[in-house]
């Protein structure tokens, strides 16, 4: 059965018991809009519903890059209306059903980051049973960058990362390749993109390929070669991430490593801190994956209210010389009470529950 969803975003082909879908917007680099949104969603329901074993990849050279900020602003006027502002927290609404439900797929999902896994495609890449990175993959959550916050469930596997490295992941947006995702936990297994057409291949003749520990032991048998390198953050590193607070954590890191607290600094000091607040909130209270999405749509929420979104996306898109002004200029000077409102519950309802 080959099935196309609504918008043609989303393809799947189900046999045997096995669904192989691919995402279908090669041309924007699986760019996620609301009509994708609607696609898996739709999807899922369907995957769950005739297959045991879910492969999920992109079509051309992205797994997703992530939401199609582009396609929501009419960044050509110029504009900060209160239609875009709502366009982008339905997107967001949207995003994050379509995470929660392949999250909690009943088919056996694998997920293939091949190439660039970014932003909230990144969500729908690691909340899978079996996450399997490429040496063509690049995977960074860089909303910061453009005044919004890292979502998509990522900050509740970025606050179990060792040596609290999720931390500057987020606040920075610094992409990394498939051997630090493996290292890290983002990722179960490290594959060799050549290998991908004949894995696809085993799994449609080989039907014993239907529970998680035969796919496992075949993965890891068959597949997986032992990294010739290593990736551990430096113990130092990890030291700075874990100081009492955002301004010590900087002030610590502009001494000791200015490299990467210039990539920092260079972002929306609101939003860093915003990602900073919503990542001890997942670390030190253990949320479930529901909770967090509840708890990035309240941010959300906020954040596109501020002029950093489009100031980002202007300097992006439009000036195309990623210089923004953001206000305000310095982590140092970002209002707290501010910050707090973030977390004040937003007034949709995400879940039924």
């Amino acid at each position: 059965m080959r099935h196309i969803a609504s918008n043609n975003c989303l393809i799947s082909k189900i046999k045997d018991g096995l669904a192989t879908a691919h995402f279908n917007r090669p041309e924007k680099l699986n760019a996620v809009h609301l009509e994708m949104c609607e696609d898996i969603l739709e999807s899922t329901k369907l995957w769950n519903e005739h297959a045991i074993v879910t492969i999920l990849q992109g079509n051309g050279r992205a797994f997703s890059v992530g939401g199609d900020l582009k396609h929501v602003f009419n960044i050509s006027q110029r504009k900060n209306d209160e239609s875009n502002v709502s366009k982008v927290g339905h997107l967001g609404d949207e995003a994050k059903k379509a995470v929660y439900a392949m999250s909690s797929t009943k088919s056996i999902l694998l997920t293939i980051m091949n190439g660039y896994t970014m932003g909230i495609g990144a969500g729908f890449g690691i909340h899978s049973h079996f996450r399997i990175a490429t040496e063509n993959t690049i995977f960074a959550m860089p909303e910061c960058k453009v005044g919004i916050v890292p979502d998509g469930g990522c900050g509740l596997y970025f606050s179990k990362m060792p040596q609290n490295f999720g931390l500057y992941l987020g606040m920075s947006g610094e992409q990394i390749d498939g051997i630090k995702m493996a290292h890290l936990g983002i990722a179960d297994f490290l594959i060799e993109s050549s290998c991908l057409p004949e894995i696809e291949e085993e799994f449609e003749h080989a039907h014993f390929l239907r529970d998680k520990e035969s796919i496992e032991e075949f993965l890891l048998q068959r597949y997986c070669k032992k990294n010739k390198t290593e990736f551990n953050v430096p113990k130092q590193f990890g030291n700075v991430l874990s100081l009492q607070s955002l301004p010590s954590i900087m002030s610590a890191m502009d001494a000791q490593f200015p490299q990467q607290a210039a990539l920092i600094r260079k972002n929306s000091s609101f939003t860093v801190y915003a990602f900073y607040e919503s990542f001890m909130k997942n670390k030190n209270s253990k949320l479930s994956l529901k909770d967090n999405l509840k708890m990035e749509q309240s941010i959300l929420d906020k954040v596109v209210m501020r002029p950093d979104l489009v100031e980002g996306l202007k300097s992006l898109f439009v000036d195309r010389s990623y210089i923004p002004k953001f206000n305000p200029r310095t982590i140092e000077e970002v209002n707290l009470e501010e910050i707090q409102k973030c977390f004040e519950p937003c007034s949709r309802k995400l879940f039924d529950d």
